[in-house]
């Protein structure tokens, strides 16, 4: 062989370059770093997609309850005795007995043929440190409305503390299908923090309310407050909207529809030492386009709105 055949043989076994190993390198790890967030957005959309489904599911659910009940939606709460969406004793005139009236599952859960994962949003998974996970013993599942979920554990939710992502509004308790009222929010929120007062009553001239295209009647509620320390199923009072999804979160309306709404939040859940996000205390109704406007979802139960109120608000 001569010395030129040597020389090709040598080169053609030749590995690669340090150069050439580190450009192949960069290469990858461009492309990993062009496909993983595309992969991650993916995920988030698929889970956003997940939870609009499951609100369409269970505005599907308030309205077929609605055909069985001459036009109204089930109720939210009533504090006098304690009923619930999602809880009632068997008789729901008298309070619970564990014996002789004991709780069952609500019309909520009824509607979805008991699919407790239609309550539960993927992209939070339902995690929450703000309470220990169910324990019978607890003195904190023992209180008189905490208690009405126990039945709900024992029935189908697994050991957690925190159990609904999407709670109804209070206010929109009886809601009828074929109302005419109209519901707003009011602009001003973006300048409040959630627990600055706001007004019960505003005048019919208010000009910083913006109506909704129908009466919302679940909202996808934040964590921390107060979905994750006062369980309670409901949105009223301070309780926010979630930002999980494209930092906003999603509501349910009369209509069956659904929205990713562009509400206002401060996008800290955390705290609320903030300024500028939508709460219960910011929803109003009215009757008719020219009389005033009363507060839809106050604190509950101190100021419950009885079943039907938001078909004729006063």
């Amino acid at each position: 062989m001569s010395v030129g055949q040597r020389s090709r043989a040598s080169g053609a076994r030749r590995g690669f370059t340090l150069v050439e190993l580190l450009v192949v390198i960069a290469i990858i790890a461009l492309l990993v770093s062009i496909i993983l967030p595309a992969i991650g957005k993916a995920r988030l959309t698929a889970q956003q997609t997940i939870c609009m489904s499951n609100l369409k599911q269970i505005g599907i659910a308030y309205n077929g309850y609605a055909y069985d009940n001459k036009g109204g939606i089930w109720e939210a709460g009533n504090p006098t005795p304690l009923r619930f969406w999602y809880a009632m004793a068997r008789n729901q005139r008298v309070a619970s007995n564990q014996t002789t009236n004991p709780v069952q599952i609500g019309p909520a859960f009824e509607y979805v043929n008991n699919a407790d994962t239609i309550f539960a949003c993927p992209t939070n998974k339902r995690k929450s440190t703000a309470r220990p996970p169910y324990n019978p013993s607890d003195p904190f599942w023992n209180e008189p409305q905490n208690a009405m979920q126990r039945v709900l554990f024992e029935s189908f939710l697994t050991d957690r503390s925190f159990n609904f992502d999407y709670t109804m509004i209070t206010g929109s308790s009886g809601a009828n299908t074929a109302m005419t009222s109209f519901v707003a929010w009011d602009q001003a929120c973006r300048t409040r923090g959630p627990q600055t007062a706001r007004a019960t009553i505003l005048g019919a001239a208010t000009t910083t309310l913006r109506v909704f295209k129908s009466a919302p009647i679940y909202m996808e509620e934040d964590i921390v407050f107060y979905n994750g320390p006062g369980p309670d199923g409901m949105w009223s009072n301070w309780d926010e909207v979630t930002n999980r999804h494209f930092k906003k979160g999603h509501g349910a309306f009369l209509d069956g529809s659904v929205e990713l709404g562009d509400w206002p939040d401060s996008n800290d859940p955390n705290t609320q030492n903030d300024v500028g996000d939508l709460t219960g205390n910011d929803i109003y109704a009215r009757k008719t386009n020219t009389g005033n406007w009363f507060q839809v979802a106050p604190s509950w139960p101190a100021t419950p709105r009885p079943y039907g109120w938001i078909n004729a608000p006063r």
